[in-house]
């Protein structure tokens, strides 16, 4: 049987003091004979898996109306800052009950929290940002169940809810059970539809939020450019467009901002966390088709990992080169880290890439690492050097990067273009 100690709470509040969502529930998913429940914040943080993305999705659209459920909210459409505050109040919140079971002489219940315990949490925290509880994705299920069957079969049904067995089939079986046994026909229908809506469009559509410079959705997605310090917007198979729209810049600046500011916090670790590997998330079955549609296999043409792409080669050298010796570092994600890596040296215009180099950290963990690209001899004054967070570089989806890489290809080829024509003209006119 799992359990907490005292231990765990002190470095559980040091990352609820500091607004470190990663790091808060990481530690949790990491606790032997966790039930699963911060593998699924975690999804929620990061927004890279569909059950984290169906819980922001619903959040937000109830956020929308919520003034026609009670007169004495507003409706609200919240920003990612705002987002990321709800989920900073939470980690309190969260925490105030796993203290509660603690001092209650039971630390099996503050490792695993039933599931009234975690709706008092989020109820508390949806009403301190004004926001109204129903915001939660299970809430409207679980107190259904708790009036017509019970409080213990409202905890069955939470227990359901955080079970990942075959690909979250079990899962999404047990809400739909659960929905006609508690609720009324036409009200299970449209909770149940709703969610299913959800899952369909975002399916198709989401992107993780863990990446910095690229924000939006599939279809239509916005990418910082680090060199021009300037967003475009991608529309898959077209050219990018540069945002020029003072309101939409302002919007993408600050959110951007909060992912940073995210994945900073991230890489500090409490000295005595020895929980220092990334977790995934877990997927669902649902989440397969993306992997195997057209739309992937077209990225991954469009990779620059051929014999033709002479930086890309020479990173993916270095990069396995540095696994070899700083594999807890670098994680288990070479090819994410390569593709980063090869967006940051195509942003710095360099034509090739001679060494790939780890600095010191200056955190426990390797916390604080950057990962250097360097072109030309190390003891030549000359030589040019860029840098990026070793910690972005590896939570970096590899997705993003190819999108990335291929728009930037896109825009190169443009630019020959534009250049090409400027010279016919001229020989025109000469």
């Amino acid at each position: 049987m799992g359990e907490l100690t005292r231990k765990d709470l002190e470095i559980l509040r040091e990352y609820a003091d500091s607004g470190n969502r990663e790091r808060y529930w990481s530690y949790l998913a990491h606790k032997e004979h966790s039930d699963g429940y911060g593998l699924l914040a975690l999804g929620v943080v990061r927004n890279d898996n569909l059950p984290g993305q169906v819980a922001n999705a619903y959040a937000q659209s109830q956020a929308r109306d919520q003034h026609d459920r009670n007169p004495a909210l507003q409706n609200r459409n919240l920003t990612e800052r705002e987002w990321e505050a709800f989920g900073q109040t939470l980690l309190h919140r969260d925490l105030e009950r796993r203290e509660h079971w603690m001092e209650a002489k039971r630390p099996d219940l503050a490792l695993n929290l039933p599931g009234r315990d975690v709706q008092q949490a989020h109820d508390e925290a949806f009403k301190r940002h004004h926001l109204d509880p129903n915001c939660w994705t299970p809430r409207v299920l679980l107190e259904a169940t708790r009036k017509e069957r019970g409080e213990g079969k409202a905890e069955e049904v939470w227990k359901e809810m955080l079970n990942n067995d075959v690909g979250g089939t079990q899962r999404a079986a047990n809400t739909l059970g659960s929905a006609y046994l508690a609720m009324p026909f036409w009200s299970a229908t449209g909770y149940v539809g709703r969610l299913g809506l959800y899952e369909g469009s975002l399916m198709a559509e989401a992107l993780p939020s863990s990446d910095p410079n690229v924000i939006g959705s599939r279809s239509s997605y916005h990418m910082y450019s680090e060199k021009e310090q300037a967003w475009y917007l991608q529309v898959p198979g077209s050219i990018p467009l540069r945002e020029h729209n003072p309101r939409i810049i302002a919007s993408l600046d600050d959110a951007r901002a909060v992912r940073l500011e995210r994945a900073e916090k991230a890489t500090h670790f409490h000295p005595e966390d020895s929980y220092r590997t990334r977790l995934e998330t877990p997927k669902v079955v649902m989440n397969e088709p993306l992997e195997r549609d057209g739309r992937e296999t077209q990225l991954a043409a469009n990779r620059p990992d051929h014999a033709n792409d002479p930086v890309y080669q020479q990173i993916r050298g270095q990069v396995a080169s540095l696994q070899a010796e700083h594999g807890l570092v670098l994680g288990n994600n070479p090819d994410g880290v390569t593709a980063r890596l090869a967006v940051l040296a195509k942003e710095n215009n360099l034509s090739q890439v001679d060494h790939v180099m780890l600095g010191k950290a200056n955190g426990p963990g390797g916390a604080g690492q950057n990962l250097f690209l360097v072109q030309g001899a190390l003891d030549d004054p000359a030589h040019l050097r860029v840098a990026i967070s070793a910690e972005q570089a590896v939570q970096a989806p590899v997705e993003h990067s190819y999108r990335q890489l291929d728009a930037l290809a896109q825009r190169q080829a443009q630019d020959v273009e534009s250049a090409q024509q400027v010279q016919r003209d001229a020989m025109r006119m000469a």
